[in-house]
């Protein structure tokens, strides 16, 4: 296959909607098409942000999010005549999310085809690894655990239960791919012990970073922010209770919280005004920001904290804040520790759920002088703009696209 191949790229959801899985294909998709192929996304999103010269189809079929309905609807999307079309013309089937039942329409049509995991979905029913779990098999507990502490619903939890078995057919859809990518060295280790048999077919390729505005001077009060809004996975408790035991030692701090793209619900809200009130605004809800906006926060805090209990594959909030020269204090959590090796946030990692640590190092930031946080920011920036350098990853993702016809 040669760069000037065609690619069809199907994915429910498109930037700027969504998480950071959409906005690394939207940077994909303009690295392919700089590379010289022609690409087609198949999406559901109502108002993509369009890369120039690559064409976008909108369909209400994958407008759905619910992820049984999409699959559903997957199989009425291989019944249309112009999708039918667009697969006939293509070269290769590239599925950056959840439309996997349109694998095997793709191989019976003689496709290549590319998966990108940015989660655990073949392997776990709610497509998240907790970390300390990551060699276990399947567990109801762990279902009944995510949807109860995550999206606080029992009938959810009990669905769960009957309907987890579905990560296994995602196995079997998945495993007719002739690529899968990971995003981390981690992820691809958890995937490829539980799922053996699509070890083989796995690239690690990491997400390319996105375009950073200049870094901004910081904020005169120290500053930390965090992003996870009210998710249970993502760590909302461990930085409420860190947050009150910093401020509890005489620290004077702030913590900015953007909405988040798991959300606040009713609780957390309310949580955080009754701290606001009780402790002289310390804790500001920020709401939803543009992402431009995000990045500038990040840049002006001492501090972004990432205290996520499950394996991120990841996470883009480490990559952003190092690029834009803030420290990450982080979880010892999935493909972070590739993300900071061999850098000061390296040692600012801190064990997953534990609050002492996180506190320490919340301190260990504190104690930082304004001209260390610029040294250290600086060096992290270089770091992190070296590391996942754009040419570096596009020659890694033409590679893997090209390389497709020879297989």
């Amino acid at each position: 296959m040669c760069a000037s191949s065609k690619i069809l790229v199907v994915s429910e959801q498109w930037w700027p909607e969504g998480t950071g899985g959409i906005l690394a294909s939207h940077l994909i998709a303009r690295i392919l098409r700089d590379a010289g192929f022609k690409l087609t996304v198949v999406h559901g999103t109502e108002k993509p942000e369009m890369v120039k010269d690559v064409d976008y189809v909108y369909t209400m079929l994958l407008r759905v999010r619910n992820k049984h309905r999409l699959w559903i609807n997957c199989f009425a999307l291989a019944r249309q005549s112009w999708f039918l079309k667009a697969l006939h013309n293509c070269d290769a089937v590239y599925i950056p999310r959840y439309c996997y039942p349109l694998i095997p329409l793709a191989k019976k049509l003689g496709k290549k085809v590319v998966v990108h995991l940015h989660d655990y979905q073949p392997i776990a029913y709610n497509a998240v690894v907790f970390n300390g779990e990551e060699r276990n098999s399947f567990s109801l507990n762990n279902v009944v655990r995510f949807e109860v502490l995550e999206h606080g619903s029992v009938l959810r939890a009990i669905l769960g239960t009957f309907a987890a078995p579905v990560s296994g057919l995602c196995r079997l859809w998945i495993s007719e791919a002739d690529a899968i990518i990971c995003v981390s060295r981690r992820q691809a280790e958890i995937i490829s012990n539980r799922a053996p048999q699509l070890a083989d077919k796995i690239r690690v390729v990491y997400n390319p970073l996105p375009e950073t505005p200049p870094i901004e001077e910081k904020l005169e009060n120290s500053t930390f922010t965090y992003t996870g809004g009210g998710s249970y996975v993502k760590g909302f408790y461990i930085f409420i209770r860190a947050s009150l035991n910093v401020l509890k030692r005489g620290n004077n701090a702030s913590f900015m919280l953007t909405g988040g793209l798991r959300g606040l619900r009713h609780q957390h809200i309310k949580l955080l005004e009754k701290l606001s009130n009780s402790l002289t605004g310390s804790f500001k809800l920020l709401g939803h920001l543009p992402y431009e906006d995000v990045l500038r926060l990040y840049s002006r805090s001492h501090a972004v904290l990432v205290p996520s209990i499950w394996e991120e594959p990841l996470p883009y909030v480490v990559m952003e804040a190092t690029a834009m020269g803030t420290i990450p204090v982080a979880s010892r959590v999935g493909g972070i520790p590739e993300i900071v090796e061999g850098t000061y946030a390296e040692r600012m990692m801190f064990t997953p759920g534990n609050v002492g640590e996180l506190v320490d190092r919340m301190e260990e930031v504190l104690s930082l002088s304004r001209e260390q946080l610029l040294d250290i920011g600086a060096s992290l920036r270089e770091n992190v703009l070296t590391r996942f350098a754009r040419e570096e990853i596009k020659e890694r993702l033409v590679e893997l696209f090209a390389g497709l016809g020879d297989e």
